[in-house]
């Protein structure tokens, strides 16, 4: 849908993109595109899609997947698809708080005023979709793929990375949208993926992270002290220089 479209649809669906929704309706068929490609949907497939607005990517999905389930939580844009997609199965709801359906893939533009929670929901449950393709702010973008030793690095990158691959596909301009957000976006690919070192049953891996990080300037002998004695080498660290494998290791003494 182009610039003009979208004004004249929300124009007649009586329509402000609200803020607080993190309304901004995609515009650039170019980026609509890369989503595509980056997600590969196939016929055999069931894709999610969260906070399908005025429906551009819903359409494009449907023609490709075997099924689409959509969650959005503005009433007035659930009965414009409804009326515009009868096959579609739409959940209207906040996608934060009701129950998320088993999918082979989720493919979205994230509204910006939730995507580290959905992210969060998406990458820690059970059962977990084989890939996840999201626009989302290029911020998040960078924390979901950072390495060790950088100020992206923290929590959120590893429990993505414990189970997916993280990739920036593609940088969005604010343009791109309308109406246009004020910052940059990008496009993020998770594919699922087994780490290299196993996680054992019962080892606190996201308590010790979430502590690790909770004061990430302080070594990690004085954060971590609750859950048992460390090493002397990684007692002198900070949380930022441990590799994933690393925390997986350390949370697999703790078990």
């Amino acid at each position: 849908m182009t610039l003009t479209e979208v004004r004249r649809l929300i124009e007649q669906l009586d329509i402000r993109p609200s803020k607080a929704l993190g309304q901004n309706f995609l515009i650039d068929a170019n980026v609509l595109q890369i989503i595509l490609r980056e997600a590969d949907v196939r016929r055999d497939e069931v894709v999610l899609e969260i906070g399908p607005g005025l429906g551009m990517l819903t359409q494009e999905l449907i023609e490709r997947a075997k099924e689409v389930i959509a969650v959005e939580k503005d009433a007035r844009l659930c009965g414009h698809l409804r009326r515009k997609f009868p096959e579609l199965e739409l959940i209207e709801g906040d996608a934060v708080e009701v129950p998320l359906p088993d999918c082979d893939k989720v493919v979205a533009n994230l509204p910006y005023s939730i995507s580290t929670p959905i992210l969060q929901r998406l990458v820690e449950g059970e059962p977990q979709p084989r890939a996840i393709v999201v626009t989302l702010q290029r911020e998040v973008a960078q924390r979901l793929a950072a390495h060790p030793h950088t100020k992206e690095y923290g929590a959120l990158t590893l429990f993505t990375q414990l189970h997916y691959h993280a990739t920036v596909a593609h940088i969005v301009s604010p343009r791109c949208f309308f109406p246009a957000p004020q910052v940059e976006s990008a496009i993020v690919t998770l594919n699922r993926r087994d780490p290299r070192v196993k996680l054992e049953r019962g080892a606190p891996f996201h308590a010790i992270v979430r502590a690790g990080f909770g004061q990430r300037r302080k070594m990690l002998g004085k954060l971590l002290a609750e859950f048992g004695p460390l090493d002397e080498a990684t007692a002198r660290r900070r949380a930022e220089e441990l590799s994933l494998e690393e925390w997986i290791k350390l949370a697999n003494t703790f078990r």
